[in-house]
């Protein structure tokens, strides 16, 4: 099954799409600039194009409805798909993107690191021997809402527009290995991590679009 044909059968909304489409951009750049250790870079890819495929049922359309981007005018369209996702699967957007993962018949590998790839994760993230794991979650902290921007730029929204993290004793732990993990993919590319940008991370939609799970 290619990735186009698993974003159509779970009827996954154009934004949601294109950020993953750039979370996958953002590693394959990455992997052009690595110069260590071998890497399953079509793991990384992999994960990186399937990891939020359950996320609309977090959406918030009544606060946020610009979150649709140019599919705005079809607000409600997109409830009735989010209350038919919510029927189907749950509420809770790891355990629908888990049930989806196992639908479509992703690996265990596969299912795994989508599953462990969470901000109250990030210490375990950072203490893993995963390097697909760290990449695609370092490069998922590196997309804001309409661009690529920096992780100091995304913690910053995570504080936030995410109380159930900002408000945990642990935080701040989570905030440090967030860095931590940055600190040692620097350590294996060949570039300054701030040049990942719009600018420089060209997005292959319909290339990534045709990948295979």
């Amino acid at each position: 099954m290619k990735i186009s044909e698993v974003y159509k059968k779970f009827n996954i909304p154009p934004n949601l799409q294109e950020h993953m489409l750039k979370v996958c951009s953002i590693v394959s750049f990455i992997e052009k600039h690595w110069t260590r250790e071998e890497v399953n870079w079509g793991l990384a890819k992999k994960v990186a194009l399937l990891h939020d495929i359950g996320n609309i049922v977090k959406f918030d359309f009544e606060a946020h409805p610009e979150f649709l981007g140019e599919e705005r005018s079809r607000l409600d369209y997109w409830r009735k798909v989010q209350r038919q996702v919510v029927k189907n699967y749950g509420k809770d957007d790891d355990e629908v993107t888990k049930k989806m993962l196992q639908e479509i018949g992703a690996d265990d590998e596969t299912v795994d690191i989508i599953w462990h790839k969470r901000f109250g994760n990030s210490m375990a993230t950072k203490d893993s021997n995963s390097w697909p794991l760290k990449i695609m979650y370092y490069a998922d902290l590196r997309t804001l809402l309409l661009s690529i921007g920096t992780l100091e730029e995304r913690l910053r929204d995570v504080r936030q527009r995410l109380s159930k993290y900002s408000t945990r004793a642990d935080f701040e732990d989570l905030v440090d290995a967030c860095r931590e993990i940055e600190k040692q993919i620097q350590q294996k590319v060949d570039i300054p991590l701030e040049q990942i940008s719009d600018e420089t991370v060209k997005v292959e939609s319909q290339v990534l679009l045709e990948t295979e799970i």
